[in-house]
This record gives structure tokens, sequence and C-alpha cells, in this order.
């Protein structure tokens, strides 16, 4: 039975959460001290004869440290290689401003991630190099990549810019729902749209986390991401509309790149959905509620069904529990099914660009040496460093297989990460066995508890038969003139369709206005998304 006390407790929990968990895990080494006494012969795969700087700027989030000294990864990579990083990290919020001004002033870094400022952006302006004359200098990032995912590699001028980053790991998010809602109500996770939406509305109307107001449940909480974009993934492939990450563009049945307002499906989605707005089953605030605060209204009850991050199903349940409502249980579901029987969710976007090298580290004749440290980076040596860390301090190898210690895995990624392993900022190849040893933290999935099954069910189980591989949003000139006017913007695309949920305008007045953005410059973007598409696949 639900505590009355639950939300009046939950957010002074989430405040000291931070201290508790400090109590309760395993003590983890300061990871400034992961190196002492640790002596680390130069790489046999590569050591420079001469001592490199390669200075950065980048994009630094989640759990990671920011000084270089501050983990062992850096220094580590100094000393096996010769060559030093000095990475001038930056948060996501802005960081297009920054890097129009660093342009500006004409002194640019060795390296820098593009960030929303966007590659193609940075290439037309003579900032990076190609990197297609230099592929022979990366053949162990050229196998990483594999020719089947060369293409998620180029950009929209068929050109290779960037040092990528890869997980080899294809799911990521999921849907979830209260499974302890669902068994107050005496309801199974929906198998078809017409379930789904009575699931909704049971949770609108039944008050379901007893508090008393019948008005605060959330039945589907969604995040916005980039300018709202995001918020109707889960929602758009429940009507076969195989979306980009920012749900801007798709791949029709016939293989043509557009917009995914061209998708014939389109319209009735977004009158289907237009619909569960007015009923109050989709989040009111779907436009402006980003991750950090998705979490938080998750974590204090007021949630019944959710698209985010399978690791949220453990860690929204624990809170919950945490927090006075013992009965709380986030399971991870197949993905939503829509009511002509699509079924499907995105893949983990498995390769990510990174890092661009810029014309200033041409100039200084670097370029060769970076290329070849981002190289070891995925050689055998560098990946053990990237996945596991130092032997003896970070892991140990049981039987030929490398084993993280305890410590840094029992509390799932946080503390792995905040060591600097996986160190994703700067980016590497992350393997499946490291990410499930943070996952099972030395455990079965049969000694898994309820939540963290939950997790590993949304991870790795549920899913498996509905993935589908993101197409890329592919940055051409149209779409870097376009993007902040006609999609993003205040009179763009994203704000209509938001508006047209909202039930502001009519499904048709909205297509009447995305009618006349395509006269204004979205065609333009359509064509020679469909052009860039079709030399990127080679046809």
């Amino acid at each position: 039975m639900k505590k009355l006390t639950a939300l009046f407790l939950a957010l002074a929990m989430l405040l000291s959460m931070t201290a508790v968990l400090a109590e309760e895990k395993p003590a983890v080494p300061d990871p400034k001290s992961i190196l002492e006494g640790v002596t680390l012969e130069p790489s046999k795969a590569l050591y420079l004869d001469n001592h490199v700087e390669i200075t950065g700027m980048g994009v630094h989030f989640n759990n990671y440290p920011t000084e270089f000294d501050g983990a062992y990864y850096f220094p580590a990579i100094e000393k096996l290689t010769n060559a030093k990083f000095m990475i001038d990290w930056r948060v996501q919020d802005g960081y297009e401003t920054q890097v129009a001004t660093t342009l500006a002033s004409g002194k640019l870094p060795d390296i820098m991630t593009a960030g929303a400022y966007g590659i193609i952006n940075l290439a037309n302006e003579g900032a990076i190099i190609p990197l297609d004359d230099y592929l022979h200098l990366i053949p162990d990032i050229v196998e990483a990549v594999g020719e089947d995912r060369m293409a998620d590699w180029r950009q929209a001028d068929g050109h290779i810019y960037t040092i990528p980053t890869i997980v080899d790991v294809p799911g990521s998010q999921s849907v979830m729902i209260r499974q302890d809602w669902l068994d107050q109500l005496g309801m199974k996770a929906p198998e078809t749209w017409d379930e789904w939406v009575a699931m909704w509305r049971a949770f609108r109307d039944n008050d379901m986390n007893g508090n008393g107001d019948t008005t605060d449940e959330i039945p589907l909480a969604l995040e916005m991401g980039g300018s709202g974009e995001r918020a109707m993934a889960s929602l758009m492939n429940a009507f076969g509309i195989r979306a980009s990450s920012d749900t801007q563009f798709c791949v029709l049945d016939d293989g043509t790149y557009t917009m995914v307002y061209e998708h014939p499906r389109f319209m009735e989605f977004l009158q289907a959905v237009q619909d569960l707005y007015k009923e109050g089953l989709i989040d009111p605030e779907f436009t402006m509620r980003k991750q950090a605060e998705l979490f938080t209204v998750m974590d204090t009850g007021l949630v019944g069904s959710a698209m985010t991050w399978a690791e949220r199903a453990r860690i929204s349940t624990t809170t919950n529990r945490e927090a006075g409502d013992e009965d709380a249980l986030w399971t991870c579901v197949a993905p939503i099914k829509g009511p002509h029987g699509d079924q499907m969710t995105q893949e983990r976007k498995a390769v990510t660009p990174v890092w661009c090298i810029t014309y200033a580290a041409e100039e200084a004749g670097k370029v060769e040496d970076i290329l070849k440290v981002f190289n070891w980076n995925f050689t055998q040596e560098g990946l053990v460093l990237y996945n596991y860390g130092i032997e003896g301090k970070t892991y140990d190898v049981v039987d030929g297989k490398y084993v993280i210690k305890p410590e840094f895995v029992s509390n799932g990624f946080v503390d792995y990460r905040a060591t600097g392993m996986e160190y994703e900022p700067f980016g590497g190849r992350w393997f499946t066995d490291a990410f499930t040893q943070c996952l099972f933290a030395g455990k079965t999935v049969d000694q898994l508890d309820d939540a963290s099954q939950s997790f590993y069910n949304g991870l790795a189980v549920v899913n498996n038969d509905y993935f589908y591989s993101m197409p890329q949003t592919l940055e051409t000139e149209a779409y870097a003139e376009f993007r902040g006017e006609l999609i993003t913007g205040a009179g763009g695309v994203c704000v209509l369709r938001d508006q047209c949920i909202a039930g502001q305008m009519t499904v048709e007045e909205f297509a009447a206005k995305y009618q006349q953005l395509k006269d204004m410059g979205l065609q333009q973007v359509i064509d020679q998304g469909a052009q860039a598409y079709a030399t990127i696949m080679g046809n």
C-alpha cells in the first residue's frame, strides 16, 4: 500500500541521496592515487620519439573527472605514448557560441568537438581538415568502425572529419512503466495501442501515488531533448516513423531520406498525439522538461510511464523506495505498439563523431602524431586502459579475463566513470564486457535485485527485437543555413508541431504552415539531405 508520506519525503531524500550513498557503498580509492606506485613502460604499439602536446576544446558531461590530474587516464596516456592532452572542457549550454568566439579569435586548439556548431560549418569555414587521406594512419579505428558503419562516420559531403567514439552495446533507452501502479489497477503491461491508451487513462484517473491529489500524475512523461525535438521519439516510432536522434529526419520504406514531416503517417501521428494531450495523457510540459527534470518527477512518484535511459528504471526505483514508497518498481517494457501494429525503438548510435583536427594542428605539423595517438587508443593496449584502467589497481586478470575490482562497480557506473574509466567525453571504444561488469557488479542476472533486473531487461532483453538503426541528421549547407530559422527557431517547424499538439492549431493548419516553411527553404533541406544520403550510401 502506498504511503501518504512518500511524496513529502521524496525531495528531502533526493537532497540527501549523495550522502547516503557515500555512507553505504564500499570505499573507492582516490582517483589521483591510482597511478601511485605504478610503473608504466613505454607502449610497444606506439611511443612518439618527440614529446607532443595536443591542445583541445571539447564538451564535458556526466560523471567524469574534469581535471587532468584528477584521474589515471590522461597521465597514463602520456606515460605510455609520450603525448600530453590539454583540453579546455566546456559545458553543452552555450557551446555553439563559444566555438564561434574561438573561431573569431583565430587561435584554434589542435582538436575540437563541433557540438551544436556543426561539423560541416567548421569544414566550410576551413577550420578543420578532412581525414580521408589519413585513414592509413588510423587502421584500428577504421577496423572498429567497420564497413557496415562507414556511412555513419561520413558527413553530408561524403568526407570523414572526425575521430569517433564507439559503443558496442546496442541498447540504451527503454520505455518503462510503474509496475506497482499496474498491480494496483490489476492491469498487465499493455500490448496494443488501445491498451496503452487505457493504461494512461487509468493512471490519470486513480490518484496512483496516493497523495490525495488526483491531478498531479503524469501518465506519460517526455523529455524535451534539443529544442523539444526528441520528446516525441517513442510515439513517432509507434506510428512506424524511424526517426533520427533529433526526430527530424527519417528513411522511408523505399530508401528515401527526408524529413519526418514527409512521412505518410506523420499527420496521423500528429492528430493522435494532439488527442492524447487534450485528454491529459501526455506530459503537459513536454516542450520544456529537460532530462534532469524528467528524472526528478520520476523520482518523486509523479510519473506512470516514460521513455529514457534504461538505467533510470533501477535508479528511480531505488530513489522512490528510499523516500518511503516501498512498493515502487519501474519495469522496462517493449516499445509502444501503435494503432497499425508498428513497434520499434532507436538503437544506440554506435559511431559518434567526437574530435575534429584543426588547420592549426596542420600548420604546426601535428596531424600525423595526433592521429597515431588516437589510433593507439583503439589498439588492445589503449582499449584496456579505456575500459578497465590499470592492472592491480582497477582490475585484475583472472583466467585470462579482465575483471574490474568490486569497489569500482558496486555502485554501478558511478564510481567506474568518476575514476576515469570509459572517459566518454574524450572517447574510445566501450566493450560490452566492461559495460556488463558495471551493470552486474560481479553478480549473475538471477542474483540481481528486481530494480537491477529491470534495467538489464531494458538494456538487453525486451527491446532486442525492435531496434532500428537511426539515420543521421545530415548537416548539409541548407540544413546549416535554415536549421535555426525554419526548424528549431521561434517560427520553425518544431514550434509549430508543439503548438499543434497543444491544440493551438489544427493538423490541417499545421500542414499549411509547414508547406510555407518548405517554400522558404525547408525543401532545400529535404532535397540536399536526400542527395547527400544517396552519396554516402553509394547510390
